[in-house]
């Protein structure tokens, strides 16, 4: 393995997810399809975002992988560690900030990701280089790496019906109907509004 590189390329991973995500936000509005659909976001819920974000860490892992070359065992078990508090941390740090905004405000959005990202890399890097035996934890994370890609698939097209997979601009779960009327949605919500 090359040990340098693969520090510069965890250093790197971040920026590389967030960027990654940030094209996969709108691959499906450019191009509505079935493959689009799983790796792209299809609305604007919590749930999507992690979706995006999730697929952007772990593409860039198999590029580092490939390139670095670590050690398969260690780099998996580290790497599904990472991925999973980055996911954890996006949903925790938007409804905490929620609690003190009106509503969304797209910085602090963007900075939420990032810095999931960043924390995700963090993980994963300090996890790797760690003394401790995580080889041992190796098809446990092939499992939940597995586990995770099913959700994806699965939540995409069945999403439940809870907040967190909720679209917030319409109010819908999961892939907007062709014939969404986003003008109607905009109506109601001013119908809604006492002016008097």
């Amino acid at each position: 393995m090359n040990e340098k590189l693969f520090k510069r390329l965890e250093f790197f991973g971040a920026a590389a997810t967030f960027l990654i995500a940030t094209g996969l936000h709108f691959i499906y509005d450019l191009n509505p399809n079935t493959l689009t659909a799983l790796v792209g976001a299809v609305n604007e819920s919590i749930w999507e975002h992690m979706k995006i974000f999730a697929i952007g860490y772990l593409f860039y892992s198999v590029i580092e992988y490939l390139w670095a070359k670590p050690e398969l065992r260690r780099f998996a078990v580290s790497k599904t560690l990472g991925v999973f508090v980055m996911i954890s941390l996006i949903p925790a740090a938007f409804y905490t900030f929620s609690l003190f905004t009106q509503g969304p405000i797209l910085i602090l959005d963007l900075l939420i990701g990032f810095g999931s990202a960043v924390a995700g890399f963090l993980v994963s890097c300090k996890l790797y280089f760690s003394e401790k035996k995580i080889e041992k934890f190796f098809y446990t994370s092939l499992m939940m790496i597995f586990l995770l890609m099913m959700m994806i698939v699965s939540f995409t097209f069945f999403p439940p019906k809870s907040e967190l997979f909720r679209d917030v601009p319409t109010d819908t779960f999961g892939i907007p109907d062709k014939n969404l009327d986003m003008g109607a949605f905009a109506l109601e919500k001013v119908k809604n509004i006492d002016i008097f």
